[in-house]
């Protein structure tokens, strides 16, 4: 998955840049992004975005040594179902789609709506891979933690 996920990334980074640096093209910033009325939704789409960052430091705070980027395939990993995952089982991955459709508010262009696209459906492959690890690791804890607690959305009740 890197191979698609280091460009996506670098594409993520550079296309604010381009949206500002030109003024045609598909990367360039559409007229009604240069407009007045749109600047709220785009300041609030920042705010926003700025959230996520700080939210996604406090899942990764209560991961500790936990955290990583890749699924383990040796060992007993903890199973941690408190704090923001009481409430989501990837919470992480919630709060980085929020951040990608953020980002395609502040910069509406095709490119990023495409890398935002990516990005997302990335996320939600990476987490069943995950939840397949973990069911298998876990089991009936993990099983009944499935039911109870939505994967990027809260369950009601």
């Amino acid at each position: 998955m890197w191979i698609i996920w280091l460009p996506l990334v670098a594409a993520w980074i550079a296309l604010p840049y381009l949206a500002l640096a030109r003024s045609q093209g598909l990367a360039a910033a559409p007229a009604f992004a240069r407009e007045d009325g749109y600047a709220t939704l785009r300041w609030t789409a920042a705010i926003c975005a700025f959230a996520c960052l700080i939210l996604t430091s406090v899942c990764w705070s209560r991961m500790g040594r936990h955290w990583r980027m890749d699924v383990p395939t040796q060992g007993q990993e903890e199973l941690i179902t408190d704090g923001p995952f009481r409430y989501l089982r990837h919470p992480i991955y919630a709060l980085s789609i929020l951040l990608m459709i953020c980002s395609a508010i502040v910069v509406p262009t095709p490119p990023m709506f495409g890398v935002a696209i990516v990005h997302i459906a990335l996320l939600h492959l990476k987490a069943r891979n995950e939840e397949r690890h973990l069911l298998a690791v876990h089991g009936v804890v993990y099983r009944r933690y499935l039911e109870r607690t939505g994967r990027f959305f809260p369950r009601r009740g």
